[in-house]
């Protein structure tokens, strides 16, 4: 068994978000073995599943600047995409006793273990926030679906950060129950010189090194392009989806994927 590793991205960030489910569809069959995605999105703001777009964006800010909302199939809070964010996908089957617990307890030391690696002692907090110099770095997600243990995140290289500020909205009064380091972040390059590559390279190493797998580089499949072009057309280009959370055709998506994954 091996780790393949995907570089595959798209123009369209809808696009994007789509490969990220069909990835764990297609896992869940056992049509591709456990992968590592790593790429990079045109400027987007991804919400997390439960988010409300109207708490969490300046929309109208979002629409003018031309930044498409997407909701993505995980929890989480919403997070920033532009050229100057690398994000990453694991997804794989294991027997684990307590699955939330191995996604963030052991699985995310792949990107510990990455940054590590470029020099940057990172801690956890809030169980799923990377958190360098007092200043959140990168911000994770996962989900136990399909019978698959799947994580994403995005860490900060060089993004536009003062676009970030103005599109996100930053509660007034943070809670007291609420760690305050998630909304102060900060770039890599705030603290160290680090390339594309080099965070490409430490990753791949971070993760094939948490799951003792060797790794190869693979294109994607037939399937996972067929079922991200139907989640692409019936659930992540649509309105309803991204701002409402709501799919009118829930039922009949489920079996036109079932019948392309059976």
């Amino acid at each position: 068994m091996h780790l393949r590793v995907l570089t595959f991205e798209h123009p369209d960030p809808h696009f994007n978000l789509a490969f990220e489910e069909s990835l764990a569809r297609v896992r869940a069959k056992d049509l591709i073995p456990d992968t590592l995605r790593i790429w990079v999105n045109d400027k987007a703001i991804v919400l997390g599943y439960f988010r409300d777009p109207e708490e969490d964006v300046n929309l109208s800010k979002a629409e003018k600047e031309g930044f498409p909302i997407i909701r993505r199939f995980t929890g989480g809070g919403t997070v920033y995409h532009d050229k100057g964010c690398i994000n990453y996908s694991i997804v794989l089957k294991r027997d684990v006793k307590f699955p939330i617990s191995y996604l963030y307890g052991t699985l995310l030391k792949g990107t510990l273990d990455a940054l590590k690696k470029l020099g940057i002692e990172a801690e956890l907090r809030n169980t799923s926030d990377i958190v360098f110099g007092g200043k959140k770095i990168s911000g994770t997600a996962g989900s136990i679906k399909w019978g698959v243990l799947f994580l994403h995140g995005s860490i900060l290289i060089n993004a536009n950060l003062k676009k970030l500020k103005s599109l996100l909205r930053i509660p007034q009064n943070i809670k007291p129950s609420i760690d305050p380091v998630k909304y102060k972040v900060a770039n890599l390059t705030e603290f160290i010189d680090v390339e594309y590559n080099d965070i490409v390279s430490t990753l791949i190493h971070g993760y094939s090194k948490v799951l003792s797998l060797r790794y190869h580089f693979e294109e994607p499949t037939k399937k996972e392009i067929e079922i991200t072009r139907m989640l692409y057309k019936e659930k992540y280009s649509r309105r309803d989806w991204n701002m409402e959370k709501l799919l009118k055709t829930k039922t009949k998506l489920e079996e036109e994927i079932n019948e392309i994954l059976s």
